[in-house]
This record gives C-alpha cells, structure tokens and sequence, in this order.
C-alpha cells in the first residue's frame, strides 16, 4: 500500500503540485486556490470503478474517513459564505445524492443563518424509488451509481415555478459534466430561473468551461480550486465483488416507509435531532462515533452537532455504496448488507475498531434493516429516526 504524498500546507500556494501514488496509477494535484488547505480538505484512494479509478476522499464530509461535527460546520459556513448574499429569490439548494446531502443540506441552513432570508428551500437527489411523481432525473457519469431522481416537492407548485436562483452543491468537480446535466433537467422545469451557483469543496476542473455549458448564467464557491491529471497504473483485480459496479448502476431502492427529510423539498430546517441527544443517559464527555446511513446522512450530523455541544469527544463517518480499495486513504473496509434493500453491497472505511467508543447508528429505514452483522462489528446501538424520532 502506497500512502499518499500532499504538499505542506504552506505550499499550497497558487500553482504548487503534488503526486500522489496509488495501486491504482499516479494522480498529479496542481493547487491553484486554497482557503483551506489540501490535507486539511481531502486524501485519495483507489476505487474498483472502469470509469474512474481514483477517489477524492473528503476530510470534511463525515463519509469515507471520521470528521468532527464542528469541523465540518465550520468548512460549511466557509463555503456557504461565498454565495453572493443577493442572490435573486426564491433560491432553491439542491444536493446531490449520496456524498453531498448532508453538504447540501448544511450549506442551505448556513445560507439562511448567514443572510438572514427566509426564501431558500433545499431539495436533494436520490437513488430510492418513492411513490410519488418525478420533477426529473439525470444521470452522474463516471459514479458507481449513475442514475439520480428528484421527486416533485410538497410545495406548492407556484414556489417551483418561481425559483429565480439555483444553488448546486457537490463534494467535488471534476469535468463539471454531472453538474451540468443537472441544470439541464431542473432548468426545464424552473420558468423563472436566472442564474446558477455551484457550491463545492474542491473544485477541480482547472477552468471555467464547464460553467458555460450551464443553461443559465453560472459561477463557482469553493474552499480550494486546481486541477487533477490521472496516470493510469496496471489494471488490478478488483477488491470488492466483481459485479458490484455493474449491479450499483442499476439498483435503486424502494422505500415502502418514507419521512421527508429532504427529497420532497424542504422550506425549513430538516431533522432537529436535539432532544434525541439531550434524551441520551451518557457519562460526561463519553467518546462517541455517530454512523449515518447512505443517503441519510444530514439529521445524524445535526445530531453528532448536538453531542459534540453537550461536551462529548464525537466523529462521524457514514456507510456508503461506494467502492474502494484498500489503499491511500482507506485503510480498512466492513461490507455488509444494504438497508434500503437493494442487493447492492455496502461499506463503511476507516473505522478504528481499538478506538473505545460508543457507536450509534443512524437510519431512516425500518427497524431491522441496518444489517446486524454492522451492528455485532461495531458494537452500536441504533436509533431509527425514520419511525417519526426526527421527521418534524
């Protein structure tokens, strides 16, 4: 296993480079823009994906490596504050399933703290099959799933039609061609839409060519700006089971019992999950590990925020249908079984299992779906917020 070389954070200047070996091939960092510095931002690993070798690995998402909730909300509010403060309203955030919900979702609470507005809705993508109608779907290229669905939200028709600003928010961009054809499908059925905002984490598409491939007019918010150029290695054998891309291209779930977190559109603040918190009989400063599930991923931050508040040492990470090798910035992976029911397997990466602490797993999905052998593993103890603990 090869560990990946970053420069310093003082070298992260306008135009400083870096290589990082992988199994994989050897991926080449120019870092033209850093408000937050590279190894601060993110790591890279391998992944078992054709299309796509390599893995940005964010520091910041609570995801593929642990994060502390108040460091992921200060990236947030970082991010957020480079969204003109002007925008035209109503402005409707939209995040982009599964890396960037609780992005999205953050970004959009941040936004309306920051500017004091009350016009700015959120709506994410999904890979879950609702029974309810569609507004439009679009497709993410090189992911290891690549269909998205946006669901008609609960609101009013009217407020659809009105949004004159569209916030985008990913975990990274790379060609900028997933964000695009999201534009397309949303610009098809917002009438009133003006202008277009990307909000990333790392933008790596070393130009602005891609924004002009938007429908309207666009610009990019990002904590570090650069460019990547990837040097493929030797194929390797694949680490996680051989069909698992193929078979995460296709699966959606299918959610019998669904809450609205957010893919029906939100006008509040989704998922206060204080009082679960605060109900929790727990030793002062206890050493927890909050664990979001797949696409549920906003309320247990909201939730590991709330502990992290009461004095207790937390991180956050989350499962995920995302496959990557063991290498770089993986260093250790659980498979196991999915929740939403699909026959696509799952994972969860660096989890330190000689780390003492209390894990909790988080889940929207019935009780009895997160798969036990995670449980047994980890330890944990479940909370189903799905079952109305944190639907308000």
């Amino acid at each position: 296993m090869h560990a990946p070389h970053f420069a310093a954070p003082g070298d992260t200047q306008s135009g400083a480079e870096t290589a990082i070996t992988l199994t994989s091939g050897v991926l080449r960092a120019r870092i033209d823009r850093a408000d937050w510095p590279l190894d601060a931002l993110c790591d890279f690993a391998a992944r078992d994906n054709p299309r796509r070798a390599f893995l940005v690995v964010s520091r910041l998402l609570g995801r593929h490596i642990p994060a502390r909730p108040s460091t992921m909300r200060a990236s947030v509010r970082d991010l957020a504050a480079q969204l003109p403060a002007d925008l035209p309203g109503p402005v409707l955030v939209v995040g982009l399933a599964e890396t960037a919900i609780c992005l999205g979702q953050s970004v959009h609470e941040s936004y309306r703290a920051l500017t004091g507005r009350d016009d700015v809705a959120f709506l994410h993508s999904t890979r879950q099959l609702l029974d309810h109608p569609l507004l439009c779907r679009f497709e993410e290229p090189h992911s290891h799933a690549s269909t998205h669905l946006i669901y008609r939200p609960l609101w009013d028709e009217a407020l659809t039609r009105s949004f004159r600003s569209l916030v985008l928010v990913d975990d990274e961009v790379s060609t900028g061609t997933t964000l695009a054809n999201l534009a397309a499908a949303l610009a098809a059925e917002l009438p009133a839409l003006e202008t277009i905002r990307v909000a990333t984490l790392a933008d790596w598409s070393g130009s602005t060519v891609w924004l002009d491939r938007m429908p309207h007019p666009a610009a990019c918010a990002s904590l570090l700006s650069g460019k990547l150029a990837w040097e493929a290695g030797t194929p390797l054998p694949p680490e996680t089971a051989p069909d698992n891309f193929d078979r995460a291209a296709l699966a959606l779930g299918t959610m019998e019992r669904h809450h609205n977190f957010g893919r029906l559109g939100r006008t509040d603040i989704a998922g206060d999950a204080d009082h679960l918190a605060d109900e929790l009989d727990l030793p002062p400063a206890s050493r927890i590990r909050v664990v979001a599930t797949g696409e549920f991923t906003y309320p247990p931050f909201r939730f590991a925020e709330r502990l992290e508040a009461l004095g207790h040492d937390v991180v956050v990470q989350s499962t995920t249908r995302s496959p990557a090798r063991i290498d770089g910035a993986i260093r250790s992976r659980l498979r196991f079984g999915d929740n939403y029911g699909t026959a696509v397997p799952n994972h969860i990466y660096n989890v330190d299992l000689a780390d003492p602490r209390l894990t909790i797993i988080c889940h929207e999905t019935p009780a009895g779906s997160v798969d036990p052998a995670l449980v047994a593993a980890l330890d944990a103890m479940t909370i189903d917020f799905g079952g109305g603990a944190c639907s308000s």
